[in-house]
């Protein structure tokens, strides 16, 4: 008997207890940006690292390390104090024992992103208005009397051919007859250019690249990043990203400088959003284009760039945008003790951007800001959920 439908009912077996624990742990997936998406060819499927378990079986005996109790004694004796095994080493070190492992989950793209949906509690986002291109493409809908032997269509032709035979009195049933086809009856498909409107969205990323982001921020950038990719990229046809870095000025640059790159020079917020917004009138004009913006910072700022920064916000970026962002990341550097004691007053304070927001754009509906701790993998599904809660 073959043994191919036992893999197969094993297979499936697994793979919902896998489904399972993925949903049980998703958010910890997702905090600790576990999850890849893997392009091939026209389709994406979902990575995720399990770890590993083992599908429960029945099985003979006992195992090694379980006995059987014999001897003198009755229940609840006291046994003395427990032997240490003579080679247990410190507390600190390294067992001899097998470590655990990561088995990778292969989930279909349409299955991740309902878990995703579910257990974010996201609502679907609602393209803003007509803000969409038209993108032309080629539809085989019609029939042409010329064309390739590659694009016959088989069908067509052969009724064509009878219909040919008949007026020629050639085809007579029940009596068998031999159809011929002649290049006249010849049908071939053929297609036709067609406009079809896409709901197209940008977003811009901006993050500061002073000295007080290090390594730790630009990882829950990159986490955070990766998550917003996803959710955006299922909600459009098309999703174009913008990366922004800015210290005392702003420059447009790659992915992988975006997540790397450390500048180490003073914070000029405002110029981040001038950037954006040149951008934006240049490549991403409004009447087409979804706009998001996400700025993650730690709140530093020049307390001379406060008001124009608030300006810069309010009078070109909110105009224009289906939803702004802020994410406040929290990590304190320690020569800013130093530098608060010094008594200077040209720095302001962490949170100096996100009081800015909250004082004077709270309760804009297309504003939302968060905090972030660096070491709290739930504040970033947090996050996800203060920026896409409005369906925006």
């Amino acid at each position: 008997m073959s043994r191919l439908p036992r893999i197969i009912e094993d297979e499936r077996e697994f793979l919902d207890m896998a489904k399972g624990k993925i949903r049980k742990d998703m958010k910890k997936y997702l905090g600790r940006g576990q999850i890849r998406v893997r392009r091939r060819g026209e389709g994406k499927s979902i990575e995720i690292p399990v770890e590993e378990f083992e599908i429960p079986t029945f099985r003979f005996g006992f195992p090694p390390d379980m006995f059987i109790g014999q001897g003198d004694g009755e229940q609840g004796d006291d046994l003395g104090p427990v032997q240490k095994p003579d080679d247990e080493g410190d507390e600190k070190s390294a067992g001899p024992g097998h470590g655990g492992r990561h088995i990778i989950v292969d989930l279909p793209e349409h299955e991740f992103e309902k878990m995703f949906q579910e257990i974010l509690e996201l609502p679907r986002i609602k393209p803003k208005g007509d803000r969409s291109v038209f993108e032309e493409r080629q539809k085989y809908s019609t029939i042409s009397h010329t064309g390739p032997m590659s694009l016959l269509y088989h069908r067509r032709t052969f009724l064509k051919a009878i219909q040919h035979a008949i007026a020629l009195g050639e085809f007579q049933p029940p009596e068998k007859s031999t159809i011929l086809v002649y290049p006249k009856d010849r049908k071939f498909r053929s297609y036709q250019t067609i406009r079809e409107p896409k709901n197209n969205a940008v977003v811009f990323y901006k993050r500061d690249g002073s000295g007080s982001m290090g390594p730790a921020e630009r990882e829950i950038v990159s986490r955070l990043v990766a998550l917003c990719d996803f959710w955006l990229s299922w909600n459009y046809d098309k999703l174009e990203t913008v990366f922004i870095i800015h210290d005392g000025e702003a420059y447009e640059v790659t992915r992988h400088e975006f997540f790397n790159e450390n500048w180490g020079g003073g914070t000029i917020c405002s110029t981040a959003l001038e950037k954006m917004h040149a951008i934006s009138e240049e490549r991403f004009p409004q009447s087409q284009w979804n706009i998001y913006g996400v700025y993650l910072s730690d709140g530093f700022n020049f307390s001379s760039d406060n008001e124009k920064f608030a300006e810069v916000l309010r009078e070109k970026i909110l105009p224009m945008v289906n939803q702004f962002n802020y994410g406040q990341i929290q990590a304190m550097r320690g020569w800013f003790s130093a530098y608060e004691g010094s008594g200077s007053k040209t720095f302001m304070p962490p949170g100096t951007i996100g009081k800015i927001i909250k004082d004077k754009f709270g309760d804009v509906e297309n504003v939302a800001q968060t905090v972030i701790q660096s070491e709290d993998e739930e504040s970033l599904i947090t996050a996800i959920r203060v920026f896409f809660s409005k369906g925006n």
